[in-house]
């Protein structure tokens, strides 16, 4: 809860606002202490800023989009005009969030800039447990949250944990601390080596195939692991996310964007 007082300070103080590195969120894990689920602050590549996420559904949401090549920017714990909410409520004739006498601006959990052809511009996010979707007051604010989008014409989804492939967030979750832009003068002959393994050992896992190449090349137990998940993070090798990367064999790797490799190799050599 949060006084009117309070409130207005945050906007002004330009929460709510600005894009990539200069967004502010609404709301930040300091502000929040009503939360019953564990919180997070999380770097974002694409954005260079800490994000702050309120729950482990939220966190497996974020690492999720900021894998996604085509996403631009991602805007956490979003503020709603609040006279558009008070109005919409008096509209639909429902009871708008109110905490002490004090209206509360509400928030949507991710609005995301996409810049694909095929997807909208931008589109907005809810994270919300599948349980809390039973609940009178949660199934109101949802309606005053999905009529303020519409409204603003910005596609509205809600998603659960229902939604989430535990599987795709383990490997996010693994490849996320290296999905970093690297100026390896080596990567292209690491690139090469490694396919070529990969088509000589098709049978063979990825930790297997690496326990044989830190064995064969005498490389420090964990070298070749290590190396292979940071060309996986940074996409010049692909696999299918919904299968664990503990069961990836070599067959089941696909070199990356070729286009954008050659780009690469024009600005390096």
């Amino acid at each position: 809860m949060a006084s009117k007082e309070q409130q207005l300070r945050w906007l002004q103080e330009g929460r709510g606002q600005g894009r990539l590195h200069s967004y502010k969120p609404f709301l930040n894990v300091r502000d929040n202490k009503s939360l019953t689920e564990r919180s997070s602050r999380v770097y974002g590549y694409k954005t260079q800023r800490t994000h702050h996420l309120f729950s482990d559904l939220e966190l497996a949401l974020f690492l999720a989009l900021d894998r996604i090549q085509e996403v631009e920017d991602i805007r956490e714990q979003i503020p709603l005009d609040l006279t558009t909410t008070l109005q919409i409520a008096e509209d639909l004739k429902i009871q708008h969030p109110i905490e002490k006498n004090v209206h509360q601006i509400l928030t949507s959990t991710f609005f995301v800039v996409n810049n694909s052809p095929l997807k909208p511009p931008c589109f907005v996010i809810k994270a919300i447990k599948s349980a809390h979707l039973d609940q009178k007051k949660t199934i109101a604010q949802l309606e005053l949250e999905r009529r303020y989008w519409d409204e603003q014409q910005v596609p509205w989804f809600v998603v659960t944990e229902k939604e989430i492939s535990p599987t795709a967030i383990e490997n996010i979750k693994w490849l996320y601390p290296l999905n970093r832009a690297t100026d390896d003068i080596h990567i292209f002959s690491k690139i090469d080596f490694y396919q070529s393994h990969f088509l000589q050992k098709p049978e063979l896992t990825l930790i297997e195939l690496s326990k044989y190449l830190d064995t064969q090349y005498s490389m420090e137990t964990g070298a070749s692991l290590l190396e292979i998940r940071e060309l996986l993070a940074q996409r010049y090798f692909l696999f299918d996310i919904s299968k664990s990367y503990r069961k990836i064999r070599g067959r089941d790797i696909e070199i990356g964007n070729i286009q954008h490799l050659e780009k690469l190799k024009n600005v390096s050599g």
